[in-house]
Protein backbone atom coordinates (compact mmCIF):
# COMPACT_ATOMS: atom_id res chain seq x y z
CA UNK A 1 0.00 0.00 0.00
CA UNK A 2 1.36 3.80 -0.74
CA UNK A 3 2.06 6.04 1.87
CA UNK A 4 -0.85 8.34 0.67
CA UNK A 5 -3.13 5.51 1.43
CA UNK A 6 -1.89 4.61 4.51
CA UNK A 7 -2.00 7.87 5.87
CA UNK A 8 -6.01 8.39 4.67
CA UNK A 9 -6.65 5.38 7.00
CA UNK A 10 -4.74 6.74 9.62
CA UNK A 11 -6.91 9.71 9.63
CA UNK A 12 -10.80 8.07 9.49
CA UNK A 13 -8.85 5.71 12.19
CA UNK A 14 -7.77 8.47 14.43
CA UNK A 15 -10.90 11.01 13.77
CA UNK A 16 -12.86 7.74 15.09
CA UNK A 17 -10.85 6.75 18.38
CA UNK A 18 -10.91 10.82 19.02
CA UNK A 19 -14.38 10.89 18.79
CA UNK A 20 -15.02 7.52 21.02
CA UNK A 21 -12.38 10.06 23.84
CA UNK A 22 -14.23 12.93 23.58
CA UNK A 23 -17.86 11.99 23.75
CA UNK A 24 -17.19 9.50 26.76
CA UNK A 25 -15.45 12.50 28.53
CA UNK A 26 -17.94 15.29 27.24
CA UNK A 27 -20.73 12.84 28.43
CA UNK A 28 -19.43 12.08 31.57
CA UNK A 29 -18.88 15.74 32.21
CA UNK A 30 -22.40 16.53 31.30
CA UNK A 31 -24.05 13.24 32.44
CA UNK A 32 -25.26 12.57 29.38
CA UNK A 33 -24.76 10.83 26.55
CA UNK A 34 -23.05 13.28 24.00
CA UNK A 35 -22.17 12.78 20.62
CA UNK A 36 -19.30 15.26 20.67
CA UNK A 37 -17.44 16.61 17.18
CA UNK A 38 -18.06 19.18 14.36
CA UNK A 39 -19.40 16.51 12.45
CA UNK A 40 -22.13 14.49 13.07
CA UNK A 41 -20.84 11.05 12.40
CA UNK A 42 -18.51 9.20 14.99
CA UNK A 43 -15.74 11.23 13.52
CA UNK A 44 -13.24 14.28 15.09
CA UNK A 45 -11.20 15.03 11.89
CA UNK A 46 -9.16 17.24 14.22
CA UNK A 47 -7.80 14.43 16.02
CA UNK A 48 -6.49 12.36 12.74
CA UNK A 49 -5.39 15.73 11.10
CA UNK A 50 -3.36 15.87 14.80
CA UNK A 51 -2.63 11.90 14.60
CA UNK A 52 -0.98 12.30 11.04
CA UNK A 53 1.07 15.60 12.09
CA UNK A 54 2.11 13.83 15.57
CA UNK A 55 3.06 10.49 13.67
CA UNK A 56 4.95 12.97 11.13
CA UNK A 57 6.86 15.16 13.18
CA UNK A 58 7.65 12.78 16.09
CA UNK A 59 7.99 9.19 14.57
CA UNK A 60 11.74 9.43 14.58
CA UNK A 61 11.96 10.58 17.46
CA UNK A 62 10.07 7.64 19.39
CA UNK A 63 13.17 6.74 21.32
CA UNK A 64 13.42 10.01 23.62
CA UNK A 65 10.04 9.81 25.75
CA UNK A 66 11.20 13.94 26.24
CA UNK A 67 10.93 14.87 23.50
CA UNK A 68 7.98 13.38 22.09
CA UNK A 69 5.95 14.76 25.08
CA UNK A 70 7.36 18.41 24.24
CA UNK A 71 6.76 18.47 20.86
CA UNK A 72 3.20 16.93 21.17
CA UNK A 73 2.38 19.87 23.36
CA UNK A 74 3.62 21.94 20.92
CA UNK A 75 2.47 20.54 17.68
CA UNK A 76 -0.98 19.99 19.38
CA UNK A 77 -1.35 23.85 20.40
CA UNK A 78 -0.77 25.10 17.11
CA UNK A 79 -3.27 22.62 15.79
CA UNK A 80 -5.95 24.01 18.58
CA UNK A 81 -5.00 27.19 17.86
CA UNK A 82 -5.25 26.92 14.10
CA UNK A 83 -8.60 24.85 14.28
CA UNK A 84 -10.54 27.65 16.49
CA UNK A 85 -9.23 30.29 14.36
CA UNK A 86 -10.72 28.78 11.05
CA UNK A 87 -13.98 27.61 12.57
CA UNK A 88 -14.31 31.36 14.11
CA UNK A 89 -13.51 32.80 10.99
CA UNK A 90 -15.79 30.28 8.73
CA UNK A 91 -19.16 29.95 10.90
CA UNK A 92 -18.99 33.60 12.74
CA UNK A 93 -18.62 31.56 16.12
CA UNK A 94 -16.51 30.24 18.80
CA UNK A 95 -16.94 26.64 19.59
CA UNK A 96 -14.50 26.78 22.52
CA UNK A 97 -13.14 28.60 25.31
CA UNK A 98 -11.14 28.64 27.47
CA UNK A 99 -10.30 32.09 29.07
CA UNK A 100 -11.50 31.00 32.47
CA UNK A 101 -8.33 28.89 32.69
CA UNK A 102 -5.37 29.69 33.84
CA UNK A 103 -1.91 30.21 30.94
CA UNK A 104 -4.54 30.26 28.39
CA UNK A 105 -3.82 32.02 24.92
CA UNK A 106 -6.83 33.99 23.74
CA UNK A 107 -8.94 31.51 24.97
CA UNK A 108 -8.44 29.18 22.37
CA UNK A 109 -5.84 26.69 24.36
CA UNK A 110 -4.45 26.26 27.76
CA UNK A 111 -1.86 24.74 29.52
CA UNK A 112 -4.20 22.33 30.81
CA UNK A 113 -5.31 20.28 27.75
CA UNK A 114 -2.04 21.18 25.75
CA UNK A 115 -0.46 18.92 28.53
CA UNK A 116 -3.24 15.80 28.25
CA UNK A 117 -2.32 16.20 24.78
CA UNK A 118 1.72 16.34 25.20
CA UNK A 119 1.05 12.61 27.01
CA UNK A 120 -1.91 11.32 24.67
CA UNK A 121 0.96 12.16 21.49
CA UNK A 122 3.18 9.96 24.03
CA UNK A 123 0.22 7.31 23.69
CA UNK A 124 -0.08 7.23 20.05
CA UNK A 125 3.71 7.12 19.54
CA UNK A 126 4.80 4.63 21.87
CA UNK A 127 1.76 2.40 22.00
CA UNK A 128 -0.97 2.97 19.57
CA UNK A 129 0.17 3.27 16.37
CA UNK A 130 2.83 0.07 16.22
CA UNK A 131 -0.32 -1.06 17.89
CA UNK A 132 -2.29 0.52 14.58
CA UNK A 133 -0.04 -0.55 12.12
CA UNK A 134 0.37 -4.42 13.12
CA UNK A 135 -3.52 -4.88 13.03
CA UNK A 136 -3.42 -3.02 9.34
CA UNK A 137 -0.95 -5.03 7.85
CA UNK A 138 -3.01 -7.95 9.27
CA UNK A 139 -6.51 -7.17 6.99
CA UNK A 140 -7.37 -7.85 4.10
CA UNK A 141 -6.91 -5.16 1.12
CA UNK A 142 -10.20 -5.22 -0.31
CA UNK A 143 -11.87 -5.00 3.14
CA UNK A 144 -9.81 -1.72 3.74
CA UNK A 145 -10.05 -0.30 0.34
CA UNK A 146 -14.37 -0.40 0.89
CA UNK A 147 -14.16 1.03 4.38
CA UNK A 148 -12.00 3.68 3.04
CA UNK A 149 -14.36 4.66 0.39
CA UNK A 150 -17.24 5.01 2.57
CA UNK A 151 -15.91 6.48 4.81
CA UNK A 152 -14.93 9.41 2.65
CA UNK A 153 -18.43 9.62 1.30
CA UNK A 154 -20.01 9.37 4.61
CA UNK A 155 -17.81 12.41 5.66
CA UNK A 156 -18.50 14.46 2.52
CA UNK A 157 -21.73 14.48 2.97
CA UNK A 158 -21.56 15.38 6.58
CA UNK A 159 -19.86 18.18 5.98
CA UNK A 160 -22.24 19.26 3.67
CA UNK A 161 -25.26 18.53 5.92
CA UNK A 162 -23.03 20.30 8.74
CA UNK A 163 -22.23 23.47 7.13
CA UNK A 164 -25.60 24.15 6.00
CA UNK A 165 -27.01 23.83 9.55
CA UNK A 166 -24.00 25.91 10.57
CA UNK A 167 -24.73 28.70 7.88
CA UNK A 168 -28.33 28.51 8.90
CA UNK A 169 -27.83 29.39 12.67
CA UNK A 170 -26.00 32.58 11.11
CA UNK A 171 -28.71 33.73 9.33
CA UNK A 172 -31.14 33.61 12.24
CA UNK A 173 -28.79 35.67 14.47
CA UNK A 174 -28.97 38.17 11.41
CA UNK A 175 -32.67 37.88 10.84
CA UNK A 176 -33.43 38.36 15.19
CA UNK A 177 -31.03 41.31 15.20
CA UNK A 178 -33.09 42.38 12.40
CA UNK A 179 -36.59 41.54 14.02
CA UNK A 180 -35.43 43.55 17.40
CA UNK A 181 -34.42 47.00 15.13
CA UNK A 182 -37.71 46.61 13.62
CA UNK A 183 -39.55 46.37 17.29
CA UNK A 184 -37.36 49.23 18.75
CA UNK A 185 -38.54 51.51 15.83
CA UNK A 186 -41.90 50.13 16.49
CA UNK A 187 -41.91 50.51 19.99
CA UNK A 188 -40.68 54.46 19.80
CA UNK A 189 -44.05 54.94 17.97
CA UNK A 190 -45.64 53.58 21.09
CA UNK A 191 -43.82 53.95 24.08
CA UNK A 192 -45.22 50.31 25.71
CA UNK A 193 -42.35 50.80 28.09
CA UNK A 194 -39.69 52.74 29.58
CA UNK A 195 -36.40 52.46 27.66
CA UNK A 196 -34.45 50.60 29.91
CA UNK A 197 -37.95 47.76 31.02
CA UNK A 198 -37.80 47.74 27.36
CA UNK A 199 -34.44 46.55 26.98
CA UNK A 200 -34.09 44.42 29.61
CA UNK A 201 -38.04 42.35 28.17
CA UNK A 202 -35.86 42.06 24.60
CA UNK A 203 -33.29 40.47 26.50
CA UNK A 204 -35.15 38.10 27.71
CA UNK A 205 -38.42 37.40 25.29
CA UNK A 206 -38.50 39.25 22.35
CA UNK A 207 -41.19 37.51 20.99
CA UNK A 208 -43.00 38.31 24.22
CA UNK A 209 -42.66 41.78 23.32
CA UNK A 210 -43.34 41.53 19.88
CA UNK A 211 -46.57 40.15 20.45
CA UNK A 212 -47.62 42.93 23.41
CA UNK A 213 -46.40 45.71 20.27
CA UNK A 214 -49.13 43.79 18.00
CA UNK A 215 -51.63 43.83 20.66
CA UNK A 216 -51.14 47.92 20.88
CA UNK A 217 -51.40 48.61 17.29
CA UNK A 218 -54.65 46.71 17.07
CA UNK A 219 -55.59 49.02 19.98
CA UNK A 220 -54.72 52.12 18.09
CA UNK A 221 -56.25 50.41 14.63
CA UNK A 222 -52.82 51.05 13.22
CA UNK A 223 -52.68 48.43 9.98
CA UNK A 224 -49.49 49.01 8.74
CA UNK A 225 -47.62 48.18 12.07
CA UNK A 226 -49.39 45.65 12.66
CA UNK A 227 -48.62 44.16 9.27
CA UNK A 228 -45.09 44.26 10.19
CA UNK A 229 -45.71 42.95 13.66
CA UNK A 230 -47.27 39.83 11.44
CA UNK A 231 -44.27 39.69 9.33
CA UNK A 232 -41.97 39.61 12.29
CA UNK A 233 -44.04 36.97 13.79
CA UNK A 234 -43.72 34.70 10.61
CA UNK A 235 -39.88 35.34 11.12
CA UNK A 236 -39.70 34.12 14.61
CA UNK A 237 -41.51 30.92 13.43
CA UNK A 238 -38.56 30.39 11.07
CA UNK A 239 -36.28 30.81 13.71
CA UNK A 240 -37.79 28.41 16.12
CA UNK A 241 -37.59 25.58 13.62
CA UNK A 242 -35.51 22.79 15.14
CA UNK A 243 -33.63 20.57 13.13
CA UNK A 244 -31.52 17.23 14.52
CA UNK A 245 -27.96 19.26 13.43
CA UNK A 246 -28.93 22.04 15.65
CA UNK A 247 -29.87 19.75 18.77
CA UNK A 248 -26.74 17.67 18.47
CA UNK A 249 -23.87 20.96 17.67
CA UNK A 250 -25.20 22.50 20.30
CA UNK A 251 -25.69 19.91 22.76
CA UNK A 252 -21.89 18.98 21.62
CA UNK A 253 -20.24 22.27 22.05
CA UNK A 254 -23.16 24.00 24.92
CA UNK A 255 -20.33 27.22 25.34
CA UNK A 256 -20.57 27.70 21.80
CA UNK A 257 -21.02 31.96 21.65
CA UNK A 258 -20.85 34.39 18.73
CA UNK A 259 -17.58 35.53 17.22
CA UNK A 260 -19.41 38.71 16.72
CA UNK A 261 -20.37 41.91 19.13
CA UNK A 262 -21.65 41.47 22.39
CA UNK A 263 -24.77 42.08 21.25
CA UNK A 264 -24.91 39.60 18.58
CA UNK A 265 -24.01 36.76 20.93
CA UNK A 266 -27.17 38.07 23.02
CA UNK A 267 -29.52 37.19 19.87
CA UNK A 268 -26.88 34.18 19.35
CA UNK A 269 -27.97 32.73 22.92
CA UNK A 270 -31.01 33.73 22.77
CA UNK A 271 -31.80 31.36 19.41
CA UNK A 272 -29.49 28.66 21.33
CA UNK A 273 -32.08 28.77 24.45
CA UNK A 274 -34.95 28.28 21.70
CA UNK A 275 -33.34 25.90 19.79
CA UNK A 276 -32.53 23.21 22.75
CA UNK A 277 -36.03 23.74 24.75
CA UNK A 278 -38.19 20.25 24.24
CA UNK A 279 -40.95 20.78 21.75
Amino acid sequence: MSIVYNYMLYFFIYSFLGWVCESIYCSCLQKKVINRGFLNGPVCPVYGVGALIIITGLWSYRDSMIAVFVMGIILTSLLEYVTATILEKLFHAKWWDYSKHKFNINGKVCLLNSTMFGFMSLFVIEILHPFVIDVLSNMNSLVLFVFLILAMMSMIGDLVVTAKALNSLTVRVDSLTSIVDDMKKIHAKFKLYEDEEFTRKLKISPEEVAQKLKSMSEKYGDLRVQEKIDEIQEKFKHIKRKTFVHRRLLNAFPNMRSAGSQRRDMHFQYIKKILKEKR
